[in-house]
């Protein structure tokens, strides 16, 4: 909407019927006070000006009450001049005062342009966010039944194939598939988190995620560490933080080699549970940590995508974090090591504290676990 096409609702206009009443008073005062006349001049130029800064009026509002108030106030001017009560050149402050409230309109004016146009522009932007995201998620809900059928198929032919170069390209196809499923189900569940309404809230544990987490991956050759593990308890969807701690810990994975140390730990922090994942990998450049969690974002671009994934576990996990009202931060070092924390709003009525509390009974003790194929989880 214009500047000059403004509408205000009824109700806001006792606020001109104030400034009416005002400057009437302050008209009559120039009148009865004459030597004091200076003084309910420049209270009707003031108030004006504030007014005006409130209400924004149309221009031809603006342009009526200023030839009103320009009019009156010479005119009563005038008036103490006849009487001799005030020089003649005191008028010329009717015109100054003018000068300068146009000057003040104008910037409104362009003040008020401005936002406009951000508020558009903002509105416009996540018009075409919401566009995007039921895009996504139409397209993938559509490509899954597709990419089913032709994994059906090639199962069938991988189980009667004898040749073996049919085999082998059999292979290959079902393997490209199987990725292909995998990114169709990260954009759907990136989509599905841009959607707060599909979480499911209950009070969680994070250490006990973080325990199952940690369960599922120490069979991959790490150097695993559970480090401090409080008892936190937050409002969250417990799935949907699994697959971001999934996700983190695969990250950690894919920068590592056997030899390396992975650590998962919890505690308790100015009323947030924060949950931290730190590795001593290859760490990520400097230059890359304000991208690596945009979606299809890779701070190597040496490694492929089929080694290196598809570039959405990151984004997943922020968009898991902020439907959850928490954030996600990332300090790294090349050839030393990366560390990622969450930060998740304490569940407000279990009665926690920000002070550091004893570990749970299951973590009564730091953990260190060797990490091999066919080993024993966490437990």
């Amino acid at each position: 909407m214009r500047p000059d096409a403004i509408e205000w609702p009824h109700r806001e206009r006792w606020i001109d019927v104030a400034w009416v009443a005002f400057s009437l008073a302050n008209l009559a005062a120039m009148l009865v006070i004459p030597t004091w006349e200076t003084v309910p001049f420049h209270f009707i130029w003031v108030s004006l000006t504030l007014l005006y800064g409130f209400r924004v009026w149309r221009t031809g509002p603006t342009m009526t009450v200023l030839a009103f108030v320009m009019v009156m106030t010479g005119l009563f001017i005038g008036i103490d001049y006849s009487r001799g009560a005030q020089p003649l050149d005191e008028i010329t402050e009717v015109p100054l005062m003018a000068a300068m409230f146009v000057a003040m309109v104008w910037h409104a004016r362009r003040r008020l342009s401005a936002m406009e146009e951000t508020e558009r522009v903002s509105m416009e932007n996540l018009r075409l966010l919401e566009r995007e995201r039921r895009f996504v998620q139409d397209a993938s809900h559509e490509l899954r039944t597709p990419i089913t059928v032709a994994l059906g198929h090639t199962e069938l032919i991988q189980r009667d194939a004898t040749d073996p170069t049919i085999v082998e390209d059999v292979d290959v196809i079902a393997d490209e598939l199987a990725r292909l499923r995998r990114l169709v189900d990260g954009l759907l569940l990136l989509a599905g988190t841009d959607d707060p309404q599909q979480l499911h809230l209950v009070p969680v544990d994070v250490g006990e995620i973080v325990a199952d987490a940690l369960r599922r991956w120490a069979a991959t050759p790490r150097r695993w560490v559970l480090g401090a593990a409080e008892e936190a308890i937050v409002l969250a969807d417990r799935d949907r933080l699994a697959v971001a701690f999934d996700a983190l810990i695969e990250n950690a994975v894919q920068h590592t080699r056997e030899q390396d140390t992975i650590e998962v730990g919890v505690h308790r922090r100015d009323g947030t549970a924060v949950v931290s994942f730190r590795d001593t990998g290859t760490g990520i450049p400097t230059e890359d940590l304000d991208r690596i969690f945009d979606r299809f974002a890779r701070a190597d671009p040496g490694r492929s995508r089929h080694d290196g994934g598809f570039g959405l576990g990151l984004s997943i996990v922020r968009a898991i974090v902020e439907a959850h009202l928490g954030m996600v931060h990332v300090t790294s070092q090349v050839d030393v090591g990366t560390t990622f924390e969450i930060d998740l709003p304490l569940e407000a009525d279990t009665g926690q504290t920000n002070a550091p509390s004893q570990p749970v009974a299951r973590t009564s003790e730091r953990m260190t676990v060797e990490g091999r194929v066919g080993g024993s989880y966490l437990g």
